[in-house]
C-alpha cells in the first residue's frame, strides 16, 4: 500500500510540474504574440486549457489563435495524465485489495482446528496476542471497518474478516465448520447470546467461550450453547480483592502472563494414543527431567476427573491432559516429546 501510495504521488507531482511548464509557457507565449500583461496573459492561459470557453480578453492576432489551440492540446493532455494517474490508483489499489480478501478467504477455507474471534477491541486485541504467542491458528470477524483496518496494521498475516458476527454467512465465511472453539467477545450480550445459539447450531461439537457483561445474562448464555460465560466485572471485582487477600498468588500470576517477565506459562498437553509415553508412569516419562517443566495436574480421560499434584506413579494414558508450569521453549519441547 505505502508503494502504491508513492507512485501517486510520483504521478502527482509529474502532473504539477507539467501544469506549471504549460502555464510559464502560456504567459510568455501570449505575451510575446499579443504583448498582453502577466496577469491577462496568466488568465487567458487558464481558460484555454481547462476548455472553459469564457470569452478571450482582447482581440487576438491569427498566431495567437493558433497559439491557443497550442494551449489546449497542451492542457487536454495534462488533464487526461492527472486523470488517468488518479483512477488509476483507485482502480489498482482496489483490484488489490480484493486479491487480498481472495487470497484469505482462500487460505481460510483449508483452516483447521482453528478458533474464531467475534469482536477486535481490547478484549479481542489482548486474545489474538495471546494466540499469537501460543501460534493457535485464529479468525477475527469485526464489524468496524476502522478497528479492522488498525487490527490488520498491527497484526500483518493473519485472518481478519469485516462483517457483522452475528450473520450465519460471516460465520461460515469463517470456516466455523472445521474451527475447535468461538470466542465471542462484543460488548453487547444480546449480541453475544445471538452469537452463540448460531454457532452452536452451525457446530454442534466445538467449544464456546462468551462474554457476559451482564451478570444475570450469564445462564441464558449457557442454556443457548456456551461452554464457558466470563463476566468482565466479576473478574475485576475477584483480582482487586485478591490485591489485597493474597498480593503474592497475583504477582505470580502476572510474571506468568507478563510476556516481558519471566515467560513463565501454564500450559495444557493432550497426550495423543501414538504417543510413546502412553501406559507410562509420570517417573518413567521423566517430564520435569527431560524438559524442566513442573506437572501441576492432570485430567484423566476415563473419569474426567482432576488428579492435583499427581504421584509419580500414575499412568499416563492416551487422552490425559496434563497441566504444566515453565518457559515457552520447555513446553513446544514436551509437545515435541509427546508426539514422538
Amino acid at each position: 500500500m505505502a508503494r502504491d501510495s508513492d507512485n501517486l504521488l510520483y504521478h502527482l507531482i509529474t502532473v504539477f510540474t507539467a501544469f506549471l511548464m504549460l502555464l510559464t509557457i502560456g504567459v510568455i507565449g501570449y505575451s510575446q504574440l499579443e504583448g498582453w500583461a502577466v496577469f491577462e496573459a496568466l488568465y487567458m492561459t487558464f481558460i484555454s486549457f481547462s476548455t472553459v470557453g469564457y470569452q478571450e480578453v482582447a482581440p487576438m492576432s491569427s498566431a495567437g489563435r493558433v497559439f491557443t489551440m497550442f494551449v489546449i492540446f497542451l492542457g487536454m493532455i495534462v488533464i487526461s495524465m492527472l486523470s488517468a494517474s488518479v483512477t488509476s490508483w483507485f482502480v489498482r489499489n482496489e483490484l488489490l485489495t480484493k486479491r487480498k480478501i481472495y487470497k484469505m478467504q482462500q487460505k481460510i477455507t483449508k483452516l483447521k482446528k482453528h478458533i474464531i474471534i467475534c469482536g477486535g477491541g481490547d478484549t479481542g486485541e489482548t486474545i489474538m496476542n495471546e494466540f499469537i504467542r501460543s501460534k493457535k491458528p485464529f479468525v477475527v470477524i469485526e464489524h468496524d471497518p476502522e478497528v479492522v483496518e488498525e487490527l490488520r496494521e498491527k497484526f500483518p498475516g493473519q485472518f481478519i474478516i469485516q462483517g457483522a458476527a452475528t450473520k450465519d454467512e460471516m460465520l461460515e465465511e469463517a470456516n466455523i465448520s472445521t474451527a475447535a472453539g468461538l470466542i465471542t467477545a462484543i460488548p453487547v450480550d444480546a449480541d453475544n447470546l445471538f452469537i452463540v445459539v448460531s454457532a452452536r447450531a452451525l457446530n454442534p461439537k466445538m467449544t464456546i467461550i462468551s462474554r457476559s457483561v451482564d451478570p444475570q445474562t450469564e445462564s441464558k448464555l449457557y442454556k443457548a450453547g456456551a461452554n464457558y460465560v466470563i463476566s468482565p466485572k466479576m473478574v475485576e471485582g475477584m483480582r482487586m480483592a485478591s490485591f489485597i487477600l493474597r498480593p503474592a498468588v497475583v504477582d505470580f500470576l502476572d510474571v506468568m502472563i507478563d510476556e516481558d517477565g519471566l515467560s513463565l506459562r501454564m500450559e495444557e498437553v493432550t497426550v495423543p494414543e501414538s504417543s510413546s509415553l502412553v501406559n507410562k508412569s509420570l517417573l518413567e516419562a521423566q517430564i520435569p527431567q527431560r524438559t524442566g517443566l513442573i506437572v501441576l495436574a492432570a485430567k484423566r480421560a476415563v473419569n474426567n476427573e482432576w488428579n492435583f499434584n499427581p504421584a509419580s506413579s500414575m499412568i499416563l494414558d492416551a487422552g490425559d491432559r496434563l497441566i504444566v508450569l515453565g518457559g515457552v521453549e520447555k513446553i513446544s519441547k514436551l509437545q515435541s516429546i509427546i508426539k514422538a
